[in-house]
């Protein structure tokens, strides 16, 4: 770790910033608090020293990151250099809580997980259009504000600061749309997806990490409860799977919409982790119902009451009961408050007792009876409280935490075989009503009103084949007769020759393409500009390809993508050639703005690849420029990869 030197409480940077209190450091930088003498408020200094290696890096990356205006991006104000010290200057985020601090007691609820992962997906997206990444997203990354507002820290800074900063944009958006999934993971599990190769120093801070099973982490609905199908579902298929979101955009578009709020309370979404005391937080924890905060904002009852209306059957008096004897039960273990504000702690140890036995009851007859809804991990460990509490209580333990906690790997090992119930019927048992008298004639008229109908179009239809039919016949005939009598008419040998050569139409001339542009007129404009050339230049080994999508309908967020060609002039085409390398659907237009209002379309080919030849129709006015619009993309080199690829284009 390389510490700066000079640096301390006191220390004035840039004859305006003077440094206060160091609030982290990293491996090659330190974070401080300062007072900015000449606006007079308070930033944060990012301080590293300038010899190093990753000092212009970061200086730069600062820079861009101070052009892109998000309220969700933590500000950049400004960057300078004092002697042996450069420094990058923040804005403060008074009162702010990292995602890191945030789940020291437990997981958080699932839509508040999903609120904060859209949030920042959101902002890194439009980060992505400027060319800027994250790329070493963690809990530490993400802060709350008191009001409840998300901010992303350390946008392109902390890869440059860390050296993580040297891939290409493609992988870039892959990798932050991973560390989203990874703190989506978090949110839910209150644990760390370091994966089984990952060394103790790689996770968070405060964060133990996931447990793993065959082919990677467990998903989080085997560690948590009540985590939705589509968030288990993303989390599975990117750590275990490499598959999933390719971009923060992708992701936001997967978990959308989210609430527009924070919930009341963050009660743990699932097995509540023990304190660690190097963190500085009291312990025990009292058990707090959680609540559920839904994506209109309102909050609605406990976990069981939610667990109820969510699987349609009732959770059994005696476990919610429970729930509410273990609440109260810790209420009264606190002490009361005595005059003079300070809890009255007299016959804490018996009372504490029962409440922990309370509370390892209540979760284990939640377990029971909510079935194949809970983890076997968290039935594990609930049943496992419920044991260890009544045997305090049987033996009059005087403290009711020892400090033994219920290890995870000891959960599993007792933890018994999930029994799956039948599913529920979707509608209930009561058959629907017949229809009535007058609905039943209704009916019958408008079935007889359509019968009649297709019977007259098929007798029309049948009436037009012999029609057809008989001029199909009658033209030979009246060719015949024209073809005998020409030779009386005309004695001379060349005349019936002339006749009866046809004309032949001239061969299409190749037409020269003298320059092009990348067509994305939905979105930013542009798809890798400087490929195109790619499609023009002789060369079927080379191609124009858009960058990556999830889908081959682009996500959902555009019709298409393509090529601008223009002409060497203006030209009445009557053919294109395309070298297609994947199957791909696809429409060419001839016009003279870069624009498909107006255009003329020349043909369109569906699924196809390799060389496609489009006809154009005769009675096509000439035009400059040729538009390759591409409406369905192909799969490239994995099966979630999607992008529109041209290799050659020749117009004749």
């Amino acid at each position: 770790m390389t510490r700066v030197q000079g640096l301390g409480p006191g220390t004035v940077l840039g004859g305006r910033y003077a440094v206060t209190l160091r609030t982290s450091e990293g491996r090659h930088h330190e974070r401080w608090r300062a007072a900015d003498h000449t606006l007079d408020r308070e930033v944060v200094l990012v301080c590293f020293p300038v010899g190093t290696s990753i000092a212009a890096p970061a200086l730069d990356a600062a820079r861009r990151a101070a052009g892109i205006e998000d309220p969700r991006l933590t500000r950049v104000l400004d960057v300078g250099v004092d002697g042996e010290v450069a420094f990058i200057v923040e804005e403060p985020l008074t009162g702010a809580m990292p995602l890191s601090h945030l789940l020291q007691a437990g997981g958080l609820p699932a839509e508040e997980v999903r609120r904060l992962a859209g949030e920042a997906a959101t902002a890194l997206e439009r980060a992505r259009h400027r060319g800027l990444h994250h790329l070493v997203l963690t809990p530490s990354s993400l802060l709350r504000l008191p009001d409840g507002d998300v901010k992303v820290r350390g946008l392109a800074t902390e890869a440059a600061l860390t050296g993580a900063d040297q891939t290409s944009d493609e992988h870039a958006s892959r990798v932050d749309a991973v560390g989203l999934v990874k703190l989506i993971y978090a949110g839910l599990t209150a644990r760390w997806p370091a994966g089984p190769a990952a060394v103790s120093h790689s996770r968070p801070v405060g964060l133990e990490a996931a447990p793993t099973v065959v082919g990677g982490v467990a998903a989080p609905s085997e560690i948590a409860v009540g985590v939705p199908n589509d968030l288990d579902l993303i989390c599975r298929m990117t750590l275990n799977e490499d598959r999933g979101p390719v971009s923060p955009g992708d992701l936001a578009l997967q978990i959308a919409p989210w609430p527009a709020e924070q919930p009341a309370s963050d009660g743990a979404s699932g097995i509540r982790l023990p304190v660690r005391p190097d963190l500085g937080t009291a312990r025990p924890v009292p058990p707090v119902a959680p609540r559920y905060t839904s994506p209109e904002g309102a909050t609605g009852g406990d976990l069981y009451s939610r667990l109820s209306a969510s699987t349609g059957r009732r959770v059994p008096e005696a476990a919610a009961a429970g729930s509410a004897g273990a609440a109260a039960a810790a209420e009264s273990s606190a002490g009361s408050p005595t005059a003079s504000g300070a809890p009255t702690t007299a016959g804490a140890p018996t009372t504490a007792g029962a409440a922990l036995a309370a509370a390892g009851a209540a979760a284990a007859g939640a377990a029971t009876a909510i079935g194949d809804r809970v983890g076997s991990f968290a039935r594990a460990a609930a049943e496992k409280a419920a044991a260890r509490g009544t045997g305090r209580r049987a033996v009059g333990d005087a403290d009711p935490y020892d400090g033994e906690d219920i290890a995870l790997d000891e959960a599993l090992n007792d933890a018994p075989p999930t029994r799956l119930e039948p599913p529920l019927p979707v509608f209930g048992g009561s058959p629907p009503e017949g229809p009535t008298g007058a609905q039943s004639r209704i009916a019958l008229a408008i079935v007889g009103a359509l019968v009649l109908v297709a019977l007259v179009i098929g007798i029309n239809n049948v009436a037009k084949i012999g029609e057809s039919d008989g001029r199909a016949q009658a033209r030979p005939t009246v060719t015949e007769r024209v073809t005998r009598t020409t030779p009386a008419q005309s004695p001379t040998a060349s005349h019936p020759s002339a006749t009866s050569t046809p004309t032949e139409a001239p061969s299409a001339e190749p037409v020269r393409i003298v320059g092009g542009s990348s067509f994305d007129p939905q979105d930013d404009g542009e798809e890798s500009p400087r490929q195109v050339p790619f499609a023009f230049d002789g060369d079927p080994g080379t191609a124009w390809k858009s960058r990556w999508y999830g889908t081959d309908t682009y996500n959902g967020n555009k019709e298409g993508v393509g090529l601008v060609l223009e002409l060497s002039a203006p030209t009445a085409v009557r053919e294109v050639e395309l070298t297609l390398p994947a199957a791909q659907d696809l429409t060419v237009y001839l016009t003279d703005e870069a624009d498909l209002e107006g255009a003329q379309e020349i043909g369109k080919v569906h699924d196809m690849s390799g060389t496609v030849t489009i006809k154009a129709p005769r009675d096509i006015d000439p035009g400059t420029k040729l538009i390759v619009w591409v409406t369905r993309t192909a799969p490239d080199e994995a099966p979630d990869h999607h992008r529109a690829q041209i290799a050659e284009v020749v117009v004749r």
